[in-house]
């Protein structure tokens, strides 16, 4: 039941905010958009049917971490 209220909820979201960018012709725009729908659907999905999900925080840190190394 809750993958079909997810999925429900991101065809809802998508249907909202696709025909104005597509009416814009705005692709990078579009493309963006698409890239993090799939991602947030694939992260909300797996942790909709029980798949323990990575906390983000640590590869945020090591990456902020990585790009201040850079500016020293």
């Amino acid at each position: 039941m809750r993958v079909v209220l997810l999925i429900l909820a991101y065809a809802a979201i998508i249907a909202y905010e696709m025909p104005g960018i597509i009416r814009r012709k705005e692709r990078g725009e579009l493309a963006l958009f698409i890239a993090l729908v799939v991602l947030a659907f694939t992260l909300s999905l797996l942790q909709a049917i029980g798949v323990p999900v990575p906390n983000p925080a640590k590869g945020i840190e090591f990456l902020t971490g990585r790009l201040a190394r850079l500016f020293e």
